[in-house]
């Protein structure tokens, strides 16, 4: 029994929107295999140097904590958890595209 597909939604930029079409269409492919394809791609270079591409397993956890405690020190984390991943996401966004 094939496992259950999941859905993926991508905001993209207009200019990286007309591109993907763009090239999807040159290659004879939609947009969506064209991405399911990089993706696939991505993710395989990303194993082969060494960047588990398992779930966050027991190990993983414990390194957290003990590195919350390193910086933290058992005091809450400031702010709203939520905020701190969306500034954090926004961040390295903006470095992988170049940006300050």
């Amino acid at each position: 029994m094939e496992a259950k597909k999941k859905r993926l939604t991508l905001d993209l930029d207009p200019p990286v929107q007309r591109r993907l079409k763009a090239i999807a269409a040159l290659k004879g492919v939609s947009m969506r295999r064209y991405c399911l394809v990089a993706i696939g791609k991505e993710l395989d270079r990303d194993e082969a140097s060494g960047v588990p591409g398992r779930g966050f397993n027991r190990e993983a956890f414990e390194r957290l904590v003990a590195h919350r405690e390193e910086l933290f020190g058992g005091q809450p984390l400031p702010g709203d958890s939520v905020e701190l991943l969306r500034e954090a996401r926004e961040t390295r966004d903006a470095e992988m595209e170049g940006g300050p």
